[in-house]
Formats: C-alpha cells, sequence, structure tokens
C-alpha cells in the first residue's frame, strides 16, 4: 500500500510537468505567430544563430528550415529534369578518359576536361576536352577538342599544331565503349 502512494506522489510531478510543456509549446506556436520564429523572445535566438533562422526564413523554410526538400519543389505544379547529355555516351566519355586527371566533369552540361597532360621531353602540354551535345546515341553527339602548348621560358604559349586527327580518334573510342554499353 505505501508502495502505492509513493508511486502515485513520484508519478503526479512527472505528468504536471508534461502539461506544463504542452502549455509551453502552445504559448510558443502563439508567439511565433505574432513575432515570427527567429524573433520570439521566448526563444532566445542571438549571433550567428539569428542570421541563419533569418536566412531560412526569407528562403522559405518553415521554423528552422525546410523540413522535406520535395516540398519545395512540389508545389502545386509538376517539374520534370531532363538532362541533354546521352548517358552511355557520358559514361563511355569517362571510361576512354579515365587514364587521365579529370580537371572538369560536368554530367548536367556533359562537359569533361582533363588535367594538363604533360610531355616533358618536348616542353609540351596538352588537355582534353569533350562535350556530350545530343541526348540521344547518336555518332554526331560528342566533340572532342585537343589544345597543346609549349614552353617558352616561364611561359606556355598554345601551339598551332591541328590535332584533329587525334581528337577524331579520342571521339572513336567514345563511341566504340559506348557501343559495348549497348550490346
Amino acid at each position: 500500500m505505501i508502495k502505492k502512494i509513493l508511486a502515485i506522489i513520484l508519478i503526479i510531478p512527472f505528468l504536471a510537468s508534461c502539461s506544463k510543456s504542452r502549455d509551453l509549446e502552445a504559448n510558443l506556436k502563439k508567439l511565433d505567430e505574432v513575432y515570427g520564429y527567429c524573433d520570439n523572445p521566448q526563444r532566445n535566438i542571438r549571433g550567428l544563430q539569428y542570421k541563419v533562422c533569418k536566412d531560412k526564413e526569407r528562403a522559405g523554410g518553415k521554423e528552422l528550415g525546410l523540413t522535406n526538400l520535395t516540398e519545395l519543389f512540389n508545389r502545386g505544379s509538376t517539374m520534370v529534369a531532363q538532362s541533354n547529355v546521352n548517358p552511355v555516351l557520358w559514361q563511355a566519355s569517362l571510361t576512354t578518359l579515365n587514364s587521365y586527371s579529370l580537371k572538369i566533369a560536368d554530367s548536367n552540361g556533359g562537359y569533361i576536361e582533363t588535367d594538363w597532360i604533360f610531355d616533358n621531353v618536348n616542353d609540351e602540354r596538352c588537355a582534353v576536352k569533350v562535350q556530350i551535345t545530343s541526348p540521344e546515341l547518336i555518332t554526331t553527339g560528342v566533340n572532342t577538342k585537343i589544345i597543346c602548348q609549349n614552353k617558352s621560358g616561364e611561359n606556355w604559349i598554345n601551339n598551332s599544331s591541328n590535332y584533329d586527327a587525334e581528337a577524331k580518334q579520342i571521339t572513336l573510342s567514345i563511341l566504340n565503349e559506348a557501343a559495348k554499353d549497348i550490346l
């Protein structure tokens, strides 16, 4: 019997604090409506936290920001993202150029550029640039360009040589690699 009374005595403050907690939350929400979440004096948001809170508010987030990113994109309209880059040509380009370090690989724009490839014997460096230009798998969907420079003193100067044959070889390698992927 005494155990039951002690249990009840211990439970009563806990239950009271739960109801107070609900009341505090309700009061905070009311003050949020009046002042705004970030400017609510009961929240005591200061300094950098206040700046971040206001930035999120201006960005259209709820309370402390967006809770669901799909909410941002699904506001009553259908949004379809479509890439102008054929995924098979893209992957084939990456595979073909995998022996070189890449400077840029932009899958949305379909652009790949290698870092400079050095030939120390001839004081020359070259970069390969590949652009995927079509969402379809077609032979004209890949443009390849090779830029080379020669060292003159401390400066690198573009050379006037034509590297069209080498660029065509890289394009053919990309197309052959793409053919492997679809067969």
